[in-house]
């Protein structure tokens, strides 16, 4: 399999292990699959506002072939701007 899989899921709020352990842990397991994994998370740059990184994690996504939300993604502003670009651009949005 040589598919790309895009982490989406909240961030914001939450403590930053917790997102981490979440994010990482989907991430190891897709890749054990044989994915090659965008984990927002893993490459975050902490020095951007919330619309800066949405912004840099979009152009990211729009590079893969599947979005995989993660549990929790509804209280996510970000995440749910995503599943909804995802969708309407008819890519496969796969819920954990």
């Amino acid at each position: 399999m040589n598919k790309t899989a895009y982490l989406a899921g909240k961030i914001s709020g939450l403590p930053n292990t917790h997102v981490k352990n979440k994010f990482n842990r989907v991430g190891e397991h897709l890749k054990s699959m044989g994915y090659k994994v965008i984990n927002p998370v893993a490459i975050a740059n902490t020095t951007l506002s919330w619309d800066e990184s949405v912004r840099t994690d979009i152009k990211q996504m729009l590079e893969c072939d599947e979005v995989h939300l993660l549990p929790g993604w509804q209280d996510s502003r970000g995440a749910q701007l995503e599943r909804d670009i995802a969708i309407r651009l008819g890519m496969q949005v796969v819920y954990h």
